[in-house]
């Protein structure tokens, strides 16, 4: 299913909020086995939604705004880009929806994920 599609089965369903400016899709990297995001710094300062893409279904991170305090504390910033530079695991037995990218702390985004929509 597509970002554009997905995007709409929730807002559809759950009245989500969700648009293509504060949602961003990732599938599984081909070379890792990460879902990798660049999000834009500005973007934080209201909710962010992740849609995280593996084959047969999908899971929505909803991130409200103020999740965390300091993101440069606990992700790692793309100074060239100003941006949040994300991998989350998708490997279910090694540190599954958690941060893997060299210089954040491992967040745990299992907390934040909304719902897992199966197609």
């Amino acid at each position: 299913m597509t970002k554009t599609q997905l995007i709409t089965q929730i807002n559809q369903l759950h009245k989500g909020g969700l648009n293509s400016s504060n949602t961003g899709y990732s599938s599984i990297n081909k070379s890792k086995e990460v879902w990798w995001f660049n999000i834009a710094l500005p973007k934080f300062n209201e909710d962010v939604h992740l849609l995280l893409s593996a084959g047969n279904y999908s899971l929505w991170l909803h991130l409200p705004k103020g999740f965390i305090k300091q993101l440069g504390s606990t992700f790692k910033i793309r100074e060239d880009k100003n941006a949040v530079d994300l991998e989350i695991s998708a490997d279910k037995n090694y540190k599954y929806l958690k941060d893997v990218k060299s210089g954040g702390i491992g967040f745990d985004f299992t907390a934040f994920v909304k719902e897992k929509i199966v197609f």
